[in-house]
């Protein structure tokens, strides 16, 4: 049985309209806040801008392992849930099926329109996105650039191999890292992303 994407983005919308005092979601086996993506990029970009002697290098790999450990934790959270459970599990019929389940809700977090383009067993996986939020953010802000800019995403791609084919949870995290091969704001017509093995 295919992933049903649409099913898993309608669950996950469905779950967010419980909201506690303070808007906190509690769906999936985590807990979600609505969050402004101009605030995020600004925060994120600025970080890079303001960093050290060699700013986009030693800021951007903060900002993605920063992204790798959220989507690490956040997505064991989510695959141990009942909601996960009770709507994704049944769909799936082989291991690499989570990571079209995972994608489904990054998508249905606001993350892009995330497709799986490949997937090699305990080796690779090949993510690329059309409307990454950083992106059009970087874009907005700052214009072409010259390398790429989608920090949360590098991260939760590694993430994703991490919690398939890394050490049982939570040893697993870092054993695959992601490059950012494409990225609209270096003027690519779409982000794709890398993940692979650490050597």
């Amino acid at each position: 049985m295919p992933i049903d994407g649409i099913k898993i983005v309608q669950a996950v919308m469905e779950g967010s309209r419980i909201r506690d005092a303070k808007g906190i979601i509690p769906t999936f086996g985590v807990y979600l806040s609505l969050f402004f993506v101009d605030y995020y990029n600004q925060l994120s970009f600025q970080f890079e801008k303001a960093w050290g002697k060699d700013p986009k290098k030693e800021a951007a790999t903060l900002l993605v392992e920063a992204a790798q450990e959220c989507g690490y934790a956040t997505f064991q959270g989510i695959r141990n849930s009942w909601e996960w459970e009770e709507v994704v599990q049944p769909m799936i019929e082989k291991k690499e099926d989570q990571i079209y389940g995972f994608t489904a809700m990054a998508e249905a977090f606001g993350w892009g329109d995330l497709k799986v383009m490949e997937i090699l067993a305990d080796e690779k996986l090949v993510i690329r996105v059309s409307d990454s939020y950083e992106a059009t953010g970087y874009l907005k802000r700052y214009g072409l650039t010259d390398s790429g800019k989608c920090y949360m995403l590098q991260g939760v791609a590694a993430a994703f191999m991490d919690l398939l084919y890394g050490e049982e949870y939570p040893e697993g995290c870092f054993a695959f890292k992601t490059d950012e091969v494409s990225c609209r704001a270096k003027g690519d017509p779409f982000c794709e992303f890398v993940a692979q093995k650490r050597v």
